[in-house]
């Protein structure tokens, strides 16, 4: 099955070794872009994506939320870039219909227009890791954010340290994942 999406894939990856180039603005701004684009329950659009690319505020950053228990993640100052994906709090959409629902919207919506940004970002080039361990609450007090926002993760953006070559990850065959007009046996 032959797919320029599909190629785009196989090609994106988590990188943790990153070059020490800075990453253009208008390639970000793509990124951004593509994440605007997608779609959220009752189009709430809950994301908010923080940009740290000058290194001064990356570092800040870096230091406010990989520490302690968080300190295996400190590699990741080393990127050019990193973005903070945030959700605003939407008591309507995310706590009624999300808790009637059994299911929370918000981070659904998080994870998709994350997604979006990381694909956009391979197309261009660039190298992506999404970063879940580090300290959340530590990350909303150093921007000084409330209760009105919660930490969903950190990307990591930059130029691979190493040429990216279309890979074959380990998966389940579809038919281990995929079943039509029944429920899994």
């Amino acid at each position: 099955m032959e797919s320029a999406f599909l190629n785009l894939c196989l090609m994106r990856r988590s990188v943790r070794k990153f070059r020490e180039q800075p990453v253009e603005k208008e390639k970000l701004e793509l990124c951004l872009e593509a994440a605007r684009l997608a779609p959220s329950a009752d189009n709430g659009q809950p994301w908010r994506f923080l940009v740290f690319d000058d290194p001064a505020k990356k570092q800040a950053l870096a230091e406010a939320v990989f520490k302690g228990v968080f300190a295996v993640s400190k590699h990741f100052a080393r990127a050019p870039v990193l973005v903070a994906l945030l959700l605003k709090e939407s008591f309507v959409i995310n706590r009624l219909g999300g808790g009637a629902a059994g299911t929370p919207f918000q981070f659904i919506d998080a994870g998709i227009a994350g997604e979006h940004f990381v694909l956009a970002a391979a197309e261009q080039g660039l190298g992506t890791c999404w970063i879940g361990w580090f300290d959340t609450r530590a990350l909303l007090k150093h921007l000084g954010l409330g209760s009105k926002y919660r930490a969903v993760a950190l990307i990591a953006v930059g130029y691979p340290a190493e040429e990216l070559k279309p890979r074959t990850p380990k998966r389940k065959p579809i038919e281990e994942i995929a079943f039509w007009n029944s429920a899994p046996k």
